[in-house]
């Protein structure tokens, strides 16, 4: 655990919301649907791997990403600079605010998130899968909110 929070650390910073733990309904500014277009391997990194995903019309890339269920055609959370989530890899799970990181070497986008990040679930090991008809660039509260 301790080498994944040296590398995603830096995705997080403190605000105003620390200690809190769980998104309330609203608070999912800055999270979007969006379909993974490609994946490709990390040139620095053997457990992380480049996605870039469809955002609306937008194409984002490259987001760095270790999770070992993540798919081309999967529809999935997509977080940007901004955003509050909660820290998965800080034991207490308190809510930080994403920004910018240069993950060993690449300049990360954005962040494909898991249920814990966005405070829906324990479940931090993988990317939340939406269901295949979430429309992307919906706003992640407006699907979730179905």
């Amino acid at each position: 655990m301790g080498i994944w929070l040296k590398i995603f650390g830096r995705l997080f910073r403190k605000n105003d919301k620390q200690g809190e733990t769980a998104n309330k309904p609203g608070e999912f500014d800055r999270i979007f649907v969006g379909e993974v277009l490609s994946i490709e391997k990390h040139p620095n990194a053997d457990r992380l791997r480049l996605a870039k995903v469809r955002v609306g019309a937008e194409e984002i890339g490259p987001i760095v990403c270790g999770a070992a269920n993540l798919e081309v055609g999967q529809k999935v959370a997509v977080a940007f600079e901004g955003a509050n989530l909660i820290d998965s890899h800080d034991p207490e799970k308190r809510k930080m605010t994403l920004r910018k990181a240069t993950i060993r070497g690449v300049e990360s986008q954005a962040m494909i998130c898991s249920d814990m990040e966005l405070g829906l679930g324990e479940n931090h090991y993988g990317i939340k899968v939406l269901d295949e008809d979430a429309r992307s660039g919906e706003k992640f509260a407006d699907y979730i909110s179905k």
